[in-house]
């Protein structure tokens, strides 16, 4: 339990640093946040009060695919991970200077995008409740059969398609996170599922008692 609830915790902490990067690095949004941004220009309220709103659609939406109940629990990734979004932000990044080259901004950018989907590929293997959109993309996943890339870039296309629609700042940097964050979270789970497989767990509590004899 308790180093499921580690790997939980390190992967919301580097998914969270993924999209502080990506905000400090200016250079693009979420196809997510397009959508609530998108809202807010529509619609008016907060673009805070459209996010939530946004995410409990995603539940629902995953609810139906799933077949099962409404899942509460999906609430808590959100949570903890803005809780480690806050601390990115206001502890290191308030402190550097946003980058004034574009070179250096769509380095941090990439960056970002890759620790997000390195977060993402880490924690959904701990078994505990995932963000809505991660949920999502796992339910789809399990019901049609599809790869976690494949499944991605769905959930990542449909958010873009709301933003574009509501003209919200989708860019290139939208479509990047869209067509590709999928891929680095299925290599990164695939390479997590192989360290936590019976047979590695196997292997790693036999090597102390090998180099004792």
């Amino acid at each position: 339990m308790l180093s499921r609830i580690a790997i939980y915790l390190v992967g919301l902490a580097i998914n969270a640093l993924g999209i502080a990067l990506t905000i400090f690095s200016a250079a693009g949004v979420g196809s997510w946040d397009a959508a609530a941004i998108g809202m807010n220009h529509y619609f008016g309220l907060t673009i805070g009060t459209w996010t939530i709103a946004i995410q409990v659609l995603i539940v629902l939406m995953t609810k139906v695919v799933e077949r099962k109940r409404f899942q509460y629990g999906s609430m808590l990734a959100i949570i903890l991970r803005s809780i480690f979004l806050d601390l990115w932000i206001y502890l290191l990044f308030n402190r550097i200077e946003i980058p004034s080259s574009m070179l250096i901004q769509w380095l941090v950018f990439l960056l970002g995008t890759l620790a997000i989907g390195v977060g993402i590929g880490i924690y959904i293997e701990a078994k505990f409740p995932k963000s809505p959109v991660d949920g999502l993309m796992m339910a789809l996943h399990s019901r049609f059969d599809w790869s976690i890339n494949i499944s991605r870039i769905v959930v990542e296309l449909t958010g873009t398609f709301i933003g574009i629609i509501l003209g919200g700042p989708v860019g290139l940097g939208t479509l990047i996170i869209a067509l590709f964050v999928g891929k680095v979270i299925q290599f990164v789970n695939n390479k997590v599922k192989k360290m936590l497989s019976p047979e590695s767990m196997a292997l790693f509590k036999e090597q102390p008692s090998e180099q004792k004899i």
